[in-house]
């Protein structure tokens, strides 16, 4: 990618396509990669900075992204390009889908364990015989606390860990299917 000036105030990353200039073709797509250009990764580079752009966009519109590559070697694959950026973030919807439903069933397990944590250390707390000593009330009470802690793991993943990766997913569907237009490179 080439150098950025952001030193113009106006600069909006939330209107107008997302820009992408590069100078081939090929710069756009993973260099390692042997697939044809049509189901071939982005390159890392290239792909963070079309998600970043994304999560700017507002989520109601739609998205277009707009590829100029300045030695025109884009010229006549447009569609194959086209169908390789959808198909990159089409893949990356799907992994971010699969990692939501790992979270929930490590959400499920976690619920379980914390569960079963909590109702044994609270029961083990009211069992203790309280003789009135420090020590025992120390005991009782720390168990207690324990058991509760013991919930943190599932309410952590219930109340916020899943947010990001939902958020990413909406944006890796609205990419996969982004309206993708190519630029003239001559000014």
């Amino acid at each position: 990618m080439e150098t950025r000036d952001w030193t113009d105030r106006q600069f909006d990353p939330s209107k107008g396509p997302i820009l992408v200039k590069v100078s081939t073709v090929e710069r756009l797509f993973n260099s390692l990669d042997p697939q044809p250009l049509d189901v071939r990764d982005l390159d890392v580079e290239i792909a963070d900075w079309i998600g970043e752009w994304a999560d700017e966009q507002r989520r109601d519109a739609p998205i277009t992204i707009e590829v100029l590559v300045a030695d025109n070697s884009a010229a006549g694959l447009e569609p194959m390009v086209a169908s390789g950026i959808h198909n990159h973030f089409a893949y990356r919807r799907w992994a971010s889908a699969r990692q939501l439903s790992r979270l929930w069933r490590e959400g499920r397990i976690s619920l379980v364990i914390g569960l079963t944590t909590l109702v044994a250390l609270t029961t083990a707390s009211r069992v203790l015989v309280t003789s009135g000593d420090s020590a025992s009330l120390t005991l009782r009470e720390g168990l207690a606390v324990a058991g509760w802690v013991a919930m943190w793991h599932p309410m952590q993943i219930f109340l916020y860990d899943w947010w990001p990766i939902r958020r990413e997913l909406k944006t890796y569907q609205r990419l996969a299917e982004a309206k993708i237009i190519f630029s003239d490179p001559t000014p």
